[in-house]
């Protein structure tokens, strides 16, 4: 056992090694956790974002990056909210510009794993993930920021589209490119696939077609690793650019 150990100590010093030498920085900027995990298990995460553990939407990324994440951790805006019987702390100083999200992902900023009120460890972690979005745009570095459009009946591609376009406005000074995928239901398997519905110089879009949402209690469809041979495809694409 002290020797398994000491390997997979030796294997996440090599990764964090490897990550700090990097030319590029792989982050997620949302909408919910799903982007930070697919992100890590395929060991191209340099590190975490305030997207990177709570549900948000682009709007909210725009109005963060306005303010220069001012207001985030400001309690006075933070108020209590509940998913099912668990309770969740939100920011409600952002505003939805459109209603083109899940429903989940428009009640506010969600620290969904984190309480920034009453754990000072927790607020700590953030104002350290505020910090790193703050230098970010000083970065020499190739930027990928990777965002996740959950499915939705209200969803519009190219209005997100030009979303991250005005997104990208914030990082002109640096060599960055935005990432965005979602899902479209399918009930023929043979049907499964992955489009590319979206190929500019900085921005890509890609289009899951899929048998189940990436959601639920089942950990294959929420970490959508019933369709892991499908991303594999998508990050070998992004990673060729």
């Amino acid at each position: 056992m002290f020797i398994l150990q000491k390997i997979k100590k030796a294997f996440d010093n090599l990764l964090k090694f490897n990550k700090l030498f990097k030319n590029t920085i792989y982050i997620s900027i949302g909408e919910n956790c799903l982007t930070d995990n697919i992100l890590a298990r395929y060991h191209l995460k340099s590190f975490s974002t305030p997207y990177s553990h709570g549900r948000s939407n682009i709007d909210y990324a725009i109005q963060l990056e306005k303010e220069n994440y001012k207001n985030l951790l400001n309690p006075t805006f933070i108020k209590i909210g509940h998913i099912n019987s668990k309770e969740v702390q939100r920011n409600k100083y952002y505003r939805l510009e459109n209603n083109i999200y899940k429903n989940m992902h428009q009640n506010g900023f969600e620290f969904t794993h984190h309480d920034i009120i009453n754990n000072p460890n927790h607020l700590l972690s953030y104002k350290r993930k505020v910090e790193r979005m703050k230098k970010l745009s000083a970065s020499r570095k190739k930027i990928k920021f990777f965002y996740h459009h959950r499915a939705n009946s209200n969803a519009d591609l190219n209005l997100i589209i030009s979303k991250a376009r005005f997104f990208l406005k914030f990082y002109e000074n640096t060599n960055c490119e935005f990432i965005l995928f979602t899902q479209k239901m399918i009930s023929d398997i043979n049907k499964r696939s992955l489009h590319k519905f979206y190929n500019s110089t900085n921005i890509k879009g890609y289009v899951f077609y899929c048998m189940s949402p990436w959601e639920g209690n089942d950990p294959k469809k929420l970490w959508a690793l019933n369709d892991d041979d499908l991303i594999a495809s998508m990050i070998y694409d992004v990673k060729k650019h």
